[in-house]
């Protein structure tokens, strides 16, 4: 697969778990993506785009299969934006391994501690399918849990020196109803910090930026960027925390806004 031909000034970000990715993979759904793919290779010499996901590469290898996708982005941002990848024009794949020099190498020990005082504490969390596969995140659910748990975990995260994302799942994506995702990762790490890596690095203008999303650990990304929305297919809670939303779900959301702001990217 080979990546979208040439590279604009306009960076464009997109979570891609039920925001790119329609995990029904209908065929309307998929037509409204090759319909986006189509807009955004006719644009590329006024576009740079960016996946900035939850997913691990791997997990983004199989889904871009079933999909049947035929264009990588410019960049991608893994596992919680822990993993930055630049895509060469042939598809073949280069980490930004600068980007990781300031995460702390006893990250996972950290995790450990905080998993084992939250268990103490009667917190439970629940090791997600495919925990650890990433050395820069440790993700788990957190099932039927009262009073103030999520204080209790970003206070243990602070005092450990690392960051956390507490968010609702998203059941379409696959995730369990009724419970919230837990992402453990560095601080110098994230979508956000993602981002500001690559437009301080690349110098892309942050007014100008782009994103889309669909769930709660996209808010700081759509807060960040100069045009943050939602499509319309997002979490009530996401929608609670964020205004912009469009009219349409998944990529015909995404087209909505990218067919009307076109003429001011090129």
């Amino acid at each position: 697969m080979k990546r979208f031909t040439d590279e604009g000034r306009i960076l464009v970000c997109f979570d891609f778990d039920e925001t790119y990715f329609p995990h029904a993979c209908s065929d309307d759904q998929l037509a409204s993506v090759r319909r986006l793919e189509d807009f955004l290779e006719r644009h590329s010499s006024n576009v740079s785009t960016m996946w900035v996901t939850g997913s691990s590469l791997a997990s983004l290898h199989e889904k871009v299969k079933r999909a049947n996708l035929r264009y990588w982005p410019h960049r991608i941002a893994s596992s919680l934006g822990t993993e930055l990848y630049r895509i060469e024009t042939d598809g073949t794949f280069v980490e930004d391994k600068v980007y990781q020099e300031l995460f702390p190498s006893d990250f996972a020990s950290r995790v450990e501690r905080i998993v084992s005082q939250t268990g103490q504490m009667r917190i439970q969390l629940d090791e997600q399918p495919g925990n650890g596969m990433s050395p820069w995140i440790r993700s788990y659910y957190a099932c039927d849990q009262v009073g103030s748990w999520r204080e209790t975990i970003r206070m243990l995260t602070d005092s450990a020196g690392i960051a956390v994302n507490i968010s609702r799942c998203n059941p379409n994506a696959g995730d369990p109803v009724d419970a919230f995702d837990v992402d453990f990762y560095p601080k110098h790490a994230g979508k956000v910090s993602s981002l500001e890596y690559v437009n301080a690095t690349a110098s892309f203008s942050r007014e100008d930026t782009y994103a889309f999303g669909d769930s709660g650990n996209d808010i700081g990304m759509l807060a960040y960027v100069g045009n943050g929305y939602l499509v319309n297919n997002a979490t009530e809670q996401a929608k609670q925390l964020h205004s912009k939303v469009t009219k349409n779900p998944y990529a015909e959301g995404i087209l909505e806004i990218l067919e009307a702001e076109v003429s001011s990217f090129i």
